[in-house]
């Protein structure tokens, strides 16, 4: 917005089921229609992560209108690098459509202390990070990269699978448990 771009926000449609996910189509005509074409819009930038009871952006079919629009396309994955689902997600979107850059958050995903992402990009186009990289030196701090550098040093790939591995297990408790505790309050989870 400062800038000068202007915000286009794409509602997610309502599913059967408890969760509202991506409109594509929708994402489609606001490219097409609404900006007037792929030469008009910076970029199409989706999130892997929301609060119940919206879905992760379906990711892989948005790269693919991207690729088919000619568009860029950024996903926001503040919270996805410690979800192997959501990993998996990116990487096939990477192959099937257009992904330009994932945007990570240190602190969300790492253990670290606020501050900190971690930009990526395809092995094909590297452009994206390079002109991130360029637009930073000697303006970004130096401590999130040594936190995040020690943090895994310290953990080590042993570790880090570990705590990655620890999480899916974590979770289904949770879940079972919180399901559990919703019951017995004449309530339900929502299926997300």
């Amino acid at each position: 917005l400062s800038a000068g771009y202007e915000l286009i926000v794409v509602e997610p449609r309502i599913v059967v089921g408890d969760q509202l996910e991506t409109d594509v189509d929708a994402v489609e005509r606001a490219v097409v229609e609404t900006c007037g074409g792929a030469a008009n819009v910076a970029c199409v930038v989706t999130s892997t992560s929301g609060f119940a009871p919206r879905a992760c952006d379906d990711v892989v079919a948005v790269a693919k209108a991207c690729a088919r629009l000619d568009v860029g396309h950024v996903i926001n994955n503040a919270y996805g690098v410690q979800s192997k689902t959501l990993c998996d997600v990116i990487a096939k979107a990477w192959r099937r459509g257009r992904v330009d850059a994932v945007v990570q958050s240190t602190d969300k995903n790492f253990m670290v202390p606020v501050g900190g992402a971690v930009v990526t990009s395809g092995r094909e186009n590297t452009r994206v990070v390079e002109e991130v990289r360029k637009a930073y030196p000697g303006r970004a701090s130096i401590a999130p990269v040594l936190d995040l550098f020690i943090t895994l040093l310290g953990m080590g790939e042993d570790g880090w699978r570990k705590l990655l591995d620890d999480r899916d297990v974590v979770y289904a408790y949770m879940k079972r448990k919180l399901a559990e505790v919703a019951a017995e309050e004449g309530e339900r989870l929502l299926e997300t």
